[in-house]
């Protein structure tokens, strides 16, 4: 099934909604860019696991530097998250291979050009094009074509399109924003009119345009605003104001952005310019954004990671480096680095390297607070050395 499949009908605004019609919408392609670009600006690291350490391999594959001929990774991984904020698909094609035998190349393919189909074995296997059947790479298969990460799914082969699964939420968008234009582009919004007494005969045309031409060249442009307005034989100026239906017009496309930007795709009023309003995520801009990691990008950062882990060799695994992602401010992340080193969670070492500053001798010791002690499995204190070691235990016999 092709992207094209999931665009359906027109929607009951009135409006047909697809994926490119939707990137019209402001909210639409804020919130993509906000989805795809800062997990794109993450580093990707090669690392393998120590024990309970994960430690970068010593030679990094090049297609995390470079994943092909005509993109950098940030151009290359913006398009795949781009693909799964958009239709809930990822399809990345490999076209060379190391001496290992292991992918060297990667190219982003369109989710719309691609079919998933079931052949007569019940494996997977991908139709580019109408035409080129390309095999399902993964560790049953290592010599597949296609990587494919996929979004959630509902039970199918295909990752549901965010865009197609709330169509009827975007569709009223896209009318309201249509409407909105209309309304403008007609010029239908008056600031006020001038009233002529009851009883004066109907004026000429050119009388009409004499009057508004007057009244604006005394209190039209910046220099003129605020003055006092003079009107004689009975004229009267009027304002108009917005009024109650246009009033709730302006607020119920409030309401559809937030309805967009929060429930379709989890980013926070403030990320799309809606300011006005408080959010269950805690108070202020900090609370917010720190929820946004946690709960929008995190699950988008895990399934790419564990997904793109199956080109490298066993033992093996991609981390998407988050550390300038969820790096609090100066001060919050000072206190909490200093709370580490005292309380012996953490070396000087090791928090040079959350740094990414170099270690230096006599770093890889850890401190704790001069009034704690060791207790022995009775309870009693077991005194310690100046060294802070615990002193080794005394031989059977009390043999000196």
């Amino acid at each position: 099934m092709t992207g094209q499949d999931w665009y359906g009908p027109t929607v009951a605004a009135g409006v047909q909604v697809t994926e490119d019609l939707a990137l019209a919408l402001s909210v639409v392609w804020r919130c993509i860019r906000l989805l795809s670009q800062p997990i794109a600006a993450l580093p990707a690291e090669a690392v393998r696991a120590r024990g309970p350490i994960r430690e970068m391999v010593d030679r990094q594959p090049t297609w995390m530097s470079t994943p092909n001929p005509e993109q950098v990774w940030y151009q290359f991984a913006e398009r795949v998250f781009e693909s799964l904020a958009m239709d809930g698909n990822a399809f990345v094609l490999i076209t060379g291979r190391d001496a290992q035998g292991f992918p060297s190349e990667l190219w982003t393919l369109s989710p719309r050009e691609i079919d998933v189909k079931v052949n007569a074995s019940s494996r997977t296997t991908y139709v580019w094009g109408g035409s080129t059947e390309l095999s399902r790479f993964g560790p049953d298969n290592p010599a597949g074509d296609l990587l494919h990460i996929c979004g959630p799914t509902a039970g199918g082969r295909r990752g549901l399109s965010p865009i197609m699964a709330a169509r009827q939420s975007v569709g009223l968008g896209l009318a309201q924003d249509r409407n909105a234009a209309r309304f403008f582009g007609t010029g239908q919004q008056l600031s006020g009119v001038i009233e002529l007494p009851a009883g004066t005969p109907p004026q000429t045309a050119a009388a009409v345009e004499q009057i508004r031409s007057d009244w604006m060249a005394a209190h039209s442009g910046p220099n003129q605003s605020h003055r006092p307005g003079i009107l004689s034989g009975g004229a009267t100026w009027k304002a108009i104001s917005v009024t109650p239906e246009e009033a709730q017009f302006l607020q119920s496309r409030a309401y559809q952005v937030e309805d967009i930007a929060s429930r379709i795709y989890g980013v926070p009023p403030h990320m799309v310019g809606l300011t006005e309003k408080a959010t269950s995520w805690g108070p202020g801009i900090e609370a917010q954004s720190i929820g946004f990691v946690r709960f929008t990008l995190l699950p988008i950062i895990v399934l790419a990671e564990q997904t793109l882990s199956q080109l490298l060799p066993r033992g093996q695994f991609v981390r998407l480096n988050q550390r300038g992602l969820v790096r609090a401010d100066s001060a919050v992340e000072s206190e909490v680095l200093t709370r580490y080193l005292l309380n012996g969670v953490l070396s000087r070492n090791e928090v040079r390297a959350l740094l990414d500053e170099p270690p230096v001798p006599g770093g890889d010791r850890y401190m704790v607070p001069v009034n704690e002690q060791v207790l022995s499995a009775g309870g009693a204190a077991v005194v310690q050395p100046s060294n802070g070691q615990v002193p080794a235990p005394t031989p059977a016999g009390g043999g000196a």
